[in-house]
């Protein structure tokens, strides 16, 4: 975490990876309680790893079966690190299915952008293709995929 709050955002990733790793390496020795921190390691480092460039380490955490041998993970934040992992593999139709289907996340905060952001994004990936975002992409992708309200949670006037 540490070295994310500095900056070193290859460094954290990497830390962040050798957390992961040893967690599934040990997660028998975590009990019932194995669950929460596999969701917590989750959305600690995928936007990390985002952030480093390292998709494809993303999806491995997040196509990971759960620890504790239950249901897979799949809440809200995590539905929403896939959206984020699907756009930054480039595949923005993915992302945006999984935006279409709808996704609540419980612990998201009054005034996060974090859904806001990811459907703009989306939006624009799929305006553009494989082209630029220009400014005119941006306007064209606010027009034809409008923000849905129950992704609206802004607390300052759209621009």
């Amino acid at each position: 975490v540490a070295a994310a709050v500095e900056g070193r955002t290859a460094q954290a990733a990497d830390h962040y990876t050798a957390a992961w790793d040893g967690l599934a390496a040990t997660a028998g020795q975590y009990g019932p309680q194995v669950r929460a921190v596999q969701r917590a390691l989750l959305a600690e480092a995928v936007p990390v790893l985002l952030a480093a460039g390292r998709a494809a380490d993303a999806e491995r955490l997040l196509a990971a079966p759960a620890f504790d041998g239950g249901d897979p993970l799949d809440d809200g934040r995590i539905r929403l690190l896939r959206a984020r992992t699907a756009l930054a593999r480039g595949d923005a139709p993915a992302a945006r299915a999984l935006l279409d289907a709808g996704i609540v996340v419980a612990d998201l905060r009054e005034g996060e952008e974090e859904l806001s952001e990811t459907w703009s994004a989306v939006a624009e990936r799929l305006v553009a293709g494989d082209a630029e975002i220009t400014d005119e992409v941006r306007a064209t992708a606010r027009a034809e995929h409008p923000l849905p309200a129950r992704y609206d949670f802004l607390m300052r006037p759209d621009s």
